[in-house]
C-alpha cells in the first residue's frame, strides 16, 4: 500500500517538469537556444530552450505567446522586437520566407518596409534588414534563422524541486507514520 501512494505521488516526468499540450517553441539552429522573455518589460532574448515559453502561430501569421493576447512585433530596423497586445497590424505579422523557411518576415514602416528576426551580440531578439535572400553564397544567414519547433514539455517554476519534495514529506507522513 505504501509503494502505490508514493508512486501515485511521483508518476511525474521529473521535478519541474510536465508533460502538457503541444506548443510551439522559437528555435535558433546556430545556437541551440531559444526565444524566451524574463518579463515584458525585457527585450526578448535567446535563453535555455526549458525557459521558453509555449509559442502559437495562427494562421493569420501571428507568433503569440500561448495562452496570453501577447504578440512579437517589429517596431524599427535595428530595434529589440517587442511583446504587444496590438497584434492586428503588418509589424505584427511573421512569413516565413527564403527557401529556407527559416527567415520570420514582418513590415515596418506602414508595411514599406521588410525586416527579419535576428540575434544582436548580447542574445537579444532584434529586426533586421532580412539578409541572404539572394544568391550570394558568400553571406551567412545564420543569425537570422529561426525554426518553429513542436513541444509538449514545458518548464514549471513556480515551485521548486525543494517544495516539492516538502510538499510529498508533508502528505505522505502521515500516512507512513499510521502504518
Amino acid at each position: 500500500m505504501k509503494t502505490s501512494v508514493i508512486y501515485h505521488f511521483c508518476h511525474c516526468a521529473g521535478p519541474g517538469i510536465t508533460v502538457g499540450n503541444p506548443h510551439k517553441l522559437i528555435f535558433h539552429p546556430l545556437t541551440g537556444l531559444c526565444v524566451i522573455r524574463k518579463s515584458l518589460l525585457e527585450p526578448l532574448k535567446l535563453g535555455p530552450c526549458s525557459l521558453s515559453d509555449g509559442w502559437n502561430y495562427t494562421p493569420q501569421k501571428i507568433l503569440s505567446i500561448k495562452g496570453t493576447y501577447y504578440c512579437i512585433q517589429a517596431v524599427k530596423e535595428g530595434m529589440p522586437a517587442t511583446l504587444s497586445i496590438l497584434c492586428s497590424n503588418p509589424n505584427s505579422k511573421w512569413d516565413m520566407i527564403s527557401d529556407s523557411k527559416l527567415h520570420l518576415s514582418s513590415k515596418i514602416n506602414s508595411g514599406s518596409t521588410n525586416v527579419c528576426l535576428d540575434v544582436n551580440d548580447n542574445n537579444i531578439i532584434v529586426t533586421n534588414a532580412c539578409k541572404c535572400l539572394s544568391n550570394d553564397h558568400s553571406c551567412d544567414p545564420g543569425s537570422q534563422w529561426f525554426k518553429l519547433i513542436e513541444s509538449g514539455r514545458r518548464s514549471i517554476s513556480s515551485i521548486s524541486t525543494l517544495s516539492e519534495l516538502n510538499l510529498l514529506e508533508l502528505l505522505t507522513k502521515p500516512y507512513l507514520n499510521s502504518k
